[in-house]
């Protein structure tokens, strides 16, 4: 069945890929919400600021907090969430973020309006800069950011594929370039179309026992 020998093989390849572990860390006031599309264990009494990552492909969401308030006015700012895209996380990297601190209010509302030109991701072993992608995204109502940047991304197509390097060489050496140029759901149906009508029928059994 073409659709499970797919999608075998590509768990397979990331599962593999994935065995060495880097680490990434966002100092306070940065605090971070998401890791390849899952949340981490931060919430208002407790911030998360590092996190364990696998070699090769990865994405982060991280928020800025931080608190300028004074006797006579309340100033808490928060930063729109920044997206960050790590293509190439070297094994047991010790990643960070690094910027110029601002040193007051008005600078650090001038500092979040430009945060993803402003950060760099780092390697804290090597002191070189990691290539990223960084962008932000409107900071999500409600109580729980981290559940509305997920929904966010995944409304903008810009959720977390899970291919990495490995996956993607893998599944392009044994079903072509087409793998690798289309998202998860355009691969699904790209496989559904192709299948017979027996690997269709496995295929909808299966789907419905993961609910």
């Amino acid at each position: 069945m073409k659709l499970r020998v797919t999608l075998a093989a590509l768990a397979a390849a990331g599962l593999c890929f994935g065995a060495t572990a880097a680490t990434f860390e966002a100092e306070q006031p940065y605090q971070i919400f998401l890791v390849n599309g899952e949340k981490t264990a931060n919430s208002i009494t407790k911030n998360i600021h590092e996190v364990t990552l696998n070699e090769g492909k990865n994405q982060l969401a991280i928020g800025y907090t931080d608190d300028y308030s004074n006797r006579s006015e309340v100033r808490v700012l928060n930063g729109d969430p920044v997206i960050i895209k790590l293509d190439k996380v070297p094994a047991d990297a010790e990643l960070t973020i690094e910027y110029k601190k601002p040193l007051n209010y008005q600078l650090a509302k001038q500092f979040l309006r430009e945060q993803d030109s402003r950060l760099t991701v780092v390697n804290k072993n090597t002191g070189e800069r990691i290539d990223a992608e960084l962008s932000t995204i409107p900071m999500p109502a409600g109580l729980d950011t981290a559940g509305g940047i997920q929904a966010h991304l995944k409304e903008t197509r810009q959720a977390f594929n899970g291919r990495t390097e490995a996956a993607v060489a893998a599944a392009q050496e044994k079903f072509g370039d087409a793998v690798v140029d289309a998202d998860a759901m355009e691969m699904l149906q790209h496989w559904w179309n192709a299948a017979d009508a027996d690997t269709r029928r496995a295929f909808q059994i299966w789907a419905i026992q993961q609910q």
